[in-house]
């Protein structure tokens, strides 16, 4: 992985990968429902249903969503750091994105080590069974719907946490 600089004229890559719609999905999903909770702002929450509702429909979105927010409840109470994110539509992904990302990619491919390893830096271990059914849970609903995210190899993830500061400075916010 190599380092962003904000001065060069290329895009950062995270902006072309969220360009992806299951990936934006989940990214912002994530980002919504967490700025719900700190900002105690009900509108977050509704771009995430309106999103979700557009890309699944409904009732799925409405199923998925709740999957989701599930998943974020339970990471709020087990996560070994205070959640991280940037705010939503930000072209950047942080460490924590990053991680929701490979759990919900590695539930879809069938990819146990990258979905064990990714809910387990993101919490405690005594809650990673929750996690990782919850994560579970949100990947079927969107593959049930077509929206596959790409694959995330276990080493990707596993450089990312390397090399991932303790508290992100670039994350908008937290969540514990």
């Amino acid at each position: 992985m190599t380092m962003w600089n904000a001065d060069e004229r290329e895009e950062c890559p995270a902006a072309a990968y969220l360009r992806q719609a299951p990936e934006n999905l989940v990214v912002n999903g994530y980002r919504n429902w967490i700025a719900g909770l700190v900002e105690k702002d009900r509108r977050y929450w509704d771009v995430a249903w309106r999103a979700h509702a557009e890309a699944l429909g409904a009732v799925e979105g409405q199923v998925a969503l709740d999957a989701l927010s599930g998943l974020i409840d339970q990471l709020g109470v087990c996560a070994r750091c205070p959640l991280r994110f940037y705010k939503p539509g930000a072209g950047h992904l942080c460490r924590d994105e990053c991680l929701m990302l490979g759990m919900i990619a590695g539930a879809q491919h069938g990819d146990e080590n990258t979905l064990v390893a990714a809910a387990k830096m993101l919490s405690c271990s005594n809650a990673c069974v929750e996690v990782i059914d919850r994560a579970s849970a949100y990947a079927a609903v969107l593959l049930g719907q077509n929206q596959r995210l790409a694959p995330i190899p276990f080493a990707a993830l596993a450089d990312i946490d390397f090399r991932a500061a303790p508290h992100d400075p670039g994350a908008s916010g937290s969540l514990h």
